[in-house]
């Protein structure tokens, strides 16, 4: 039989979307792992998500059946065991558990609580006294009957998944909203995020204006690997360093519940189109075990009230004894950080303590213990306990969860694709494995590869991390050869103080430039170059005269020579310092500077081998390279602002040897007829605009593997509004590819930026989002990926890391999924 016949046959299978090397390799489809939403009702589940869920059903059936009467009804602990001995836990710590979670919902005051997975009813039996209403849902046949024939006062129990709470069933069973849902270690039998958030959704859109969607005993995918290391360390005490981290990298891939981080919660929640903050409340069991350890809390606040602003204390700087100097601040609002866990980062660390020890300092206060968004070794205090609520922006970054999704679909892609071709009579395969597309549905294990891979990539592009250690020196005299020129400008212009509309007026200033000046000033007094009155004045000291900070000087050839500038543009920036007066009166326009022969191509190509560029192309080729082998031929690829292709030449490098559809597209045709002109017919070409409908301008709905926008979202006018037309784009686990800078350089704003200016009439950049209002063209590394989080996306990699050199530029790659 020949291949041609063996990958025919799999292909035809519903589940599988591309088959490599002879029927030996096949790729998941990512129709069958998605959970897509209609305009009403259940989401529609994909086929390898319904069997995942199958299997948790059938394994939750069959455990609270089999420990029928083995339990005491009020504290059915069955399916309660540690996960190092398989042992159940102890009773005690349980009950515990179960009263610190009764206390958790209580604190939220509710009156009619819907509780999906409500399991045997440990919290029903403890909560319902206290309300008017409560409806609960399980997949459990039994426990549904068991929990219905027990006749509770205003409580009905139905049987229904976690996603159909939109469904008959469960509206008819609630009767009126509820002020809170409650979803308590429930999360970690969920396949994937993208399920995650259509249950979340539906919960948050349910619930009444200030009311709260509790989410409990969620795992902490920051601590998957602690845990593993923990257990086996416990397994065999004689392990060797190097062992000891293969095998928990080992279990960490294989664990098979969903675990989450914050980013993730806080994508999901702001992709919900509710106003929410979120309180993430840290365990405080006496015990030390693992569900004290390493799970956590989230209370979402849906629509909430507003919370004064809390005064911030560092836990070092209460004193030689931090839990004493604690109680003198609980008058609040005060937020108190950077506690170690004692449990987690070992006795030997200075003053650290245990949940369990700042929840006995806090008895008699209104007040929480919480875990650190950022850090879970880490805890915090709030008080009053309110103040714990923090805002969705607040917690936005780079999304690690760990998704079972994908391990329990390369096992079944096997056994399907084996049974296919024994039915169809073809040989199957000695050995056969199954891939998933990069991007969602990933374990964390996975997700740490595929980013360590693209940071590989773009520092292999650099010759290796070796010659970077001077990059941040170098964008330091960036900023400082800019501020000295900014401080020389209206130092020898001014006297006294003025109003930022004076001054734009006093140099002579075009209307549509305004909005630079506005920013220098507001950049030369937050770095202490301008005085400020109450009253907006400004005032400019005197600026020494150093020689070396002048746009001749030495210092800005040196900086351009170590960020792989060429000369031409070391010789745009002297140019442009010098010019500054006639560049603000519109009198030098700033492309005759940037491009003085008038080869608009050739000049726009001058930075694009600099440093940053050279390992954000490479890095995000190598994400384009994994999407290709992991996706249906050809890879469907939509490029926005394509430009000069400096980005697309990288794209196609990353894609050498793979077959796709790539649709070059830009808001002019200059550069479209120009990229015809220099990549022939390997690729596909269009107009298309992010400051307008893109399905509207003909850009194929659902029809995209990968968009990629390498320096394009800041150019949009609305972020928000473009990403959410950008979002349109993409096919079921599709990604977005994007480089931005993310922090303001001011060397660009003071020479790169006139070339943003708009025409007059038309709105400044960032009008409509997080920008808005100050002047800024770049998002910061927390508003990007609350952006893309509020138009349906989270982050799965950004790149460079906090403490590469290569942060100092501050262009950051970013690949993102739709939620």
């Amino acid at each position: 039989m020949s291949g041609e016949q063996i990958e025919q046959t799999l292909l035809a299978h519903p589940w599988i979307a591309r088959v490599d090397r002879d029927g030996t390799v096949v790729t998941a489809s990512p129709q069958a792992l998605t959970v897509r939403r209609g305009p009403a009702g259940p989401p529609v589940l994909g086929e390898l998500v319904t069997e995942h869920l199958e299997h948790w059903g059938e394994v939750y059936d069959w455990t609270y059946r089999s420990g029928q009467g083995a339990q005491d009804p009020l504290l059915d602990l069955s399916g309660w065991r540690a996960t190092d001995t398989g042992d159940p836990l102890p009773a005690e710590h349980m009950a515990e558990w179960v009263d610190r979670t009764v206390e958790l919902v209580l604190r939220t005051r509710p009156r009619n609580l819907l509780e999906l997975g409500c399991g045997t009813g440990l919290l029903l039996h403890r909560l319902h006294p206290h309300l008017d209403g409560y409806v609960g849902t399980d997949i459990a046949e039994h426990v549904v009957e068991r929990l219905s024939g027990l006749g509770l006062p205003n409580v009905r129990v139905v049987r229904a998944a976690a996603h159909e709470t939109s469904g008959a069933v469960v509206r008819e069973a609630l009767g009126e909203r509820p002020d809170c849902v409650l979803l308590n270690s429930v999360t970690q039998c969920f396949p994937s995020v993208e399920y995650l958030a259509a249950v979340l959704h539906d919960a948050i859109r349910l619930v009444t204006p200030g009311g709260t969607v509790i989410v409990g005993d969620i795992r902490h995918s920051g601590l998957l690997g602690a845990h593993c290391r923990r257990l086996e360390q416990a397994a065999d005490p004689g392990v060797t360093e190097p062992e000891l981290t293969l095998r928990a990298e080992r279990r960490a891939a294989s664990d098979t519940e969903l675990l989450l981080d914050p980013a993730t919660l806080a994508a999901v929640a702001a992709s919900s189109g509710r106003r929410i903050t979120v309180s993430l409340l840290a365990k405080t069991l006496t015990s030390d075990s693992e569900l004290t350890r390493y799970r956590f809390d989230a209370v979402l606040h849906v629509e909430p009230a507003d919370v004064p602003e809390s005064a911030v204390h560092e836990w070092d700087a209460l004193g030689a004894d931090p839990l004493a100097g604690l109680t003198g601040l609980l008058s609040g609002p005060v937020r108190v950080r950077g506690i170690p866990n004692r449990l987690l980062t070992g006795p030997e660390v200075r003053h650290a303590a245990t949940g369990a020890e700042l929840r006995a300092a806090l008895v008699g206060h209104d007040a929480a213990v919480l875990i650190d968004p950022d850090d879970p070794a880490l805890l915090q205090v709030a008080a009053p306990a309110a103040a714990g609520a923090t805002p969705l922006d607040a917690l936005a970054g780079v999304s690690r969860p760990h998704e079972p999704l994908g391990a329990f679909a390369r096992t079944r892609l096997v056994e399907v694709a084996r049974r296919t071709l024994r039915k169809a009579g073809l040989p199957v395969p000695a050995e056969m494995t199954a891939l998933l597309p990069n991007g969602p549905g990933h374990d964390a294990v996975a997700l740490a590869r595929d980013s360590a891979a693209a940071d590989r990539a773009g520092l292999l592009a650099l010759g290796g991390a070796g010659a970077l250690d001077g990059i941040p020196a170098a964008v330091a005299r960036f900023d400082e050869v800019a501020l000295h020129a900014l401080g020389r400008l209206m130092a020898g212009e001014f006297d006294g103080r003025h109003t930022a509309e004076q001054v734009a007026a006093g140099l002579g200033t075009a209307p549509r430039h305004a909005w630079i000046v506005r920013r220098w000033l507001h950049v030369l007094h937050a770095e202490g170059r301008a005085e400020r009155d109450a009253d907006g004045r400004y005032r400019f000291p005197p600026v020494a005269d150093r020689p070396e900070l002048e746009p001749s000087g030495p210092l800005l050839a040196q900086a351009c020579a170590a960020l792989g500038y060429p000369a031409q543009m070391t010789a745009f920036f002297r140019e442009a310092l010098t010019l500054l007066p006639e560049l603000l009166r519109d009198e030098i326009p700033a492309q005759a500077l940037l491009f003085p022969d008038g080869d608009l191509l050739t000049s726009l190509s001058k930075d694009q081998n600099n440093v940053s560029n050279t390992y954000l192309n490479a890095a995000f080729g190598s994400v384009l390279r994994q999407a290709a082998r992991t996706r249906a031929v050809p890879l469907r690829v939509v490029e926005l602002g394509a430009g000069a292709g400096g980005s697309t030449a990288a794209a196609l490098h990353g894609l050498a040897g793979e077959e796709a559809d790539y649709l070059f597209t830009d808001v002019s045709r200059f550069f479209t007829m120009a990229a015809e002109d220099r990549f022939g017919d390997r690729l596909r070409y269009g107009l298309l605009d992010v400051d307008a409908d893109l399905v509207q301008q003909g850009a194929p709905g659902g029809g995209a593997d990968v968009v990629l926008a390498a320096n394009v979202l800041h150019c949009a006018r609305n972020v928000g509004q473009s990403l959410r037309w950008i979002r349109e784009l993409l096919a079921p686990g599709g990604l977005l590819i994007a480089t931005e800078a993310v922090r303001e350089h001011y060397l660009v704003l003071a020479t790169m930026q006139f070339l943003l200016s708009p025409r007059d009439g038309t709105p400044d950049l960032g009008s409509g989002d997080r920008r808005g209002g100050t002047g800024r063209v770049f998002l910061t590394g927390r508003e990007l990926p609350a952006e893309l989080a509020e138009a349906g996306f989270r982050v799965l990699l950004e790149l460079p890391g906090a403490q590469s050199p290569l942060a100092a530029p501050a262009q950051h790659l970013f690949v993102a999924t739709g939620i």
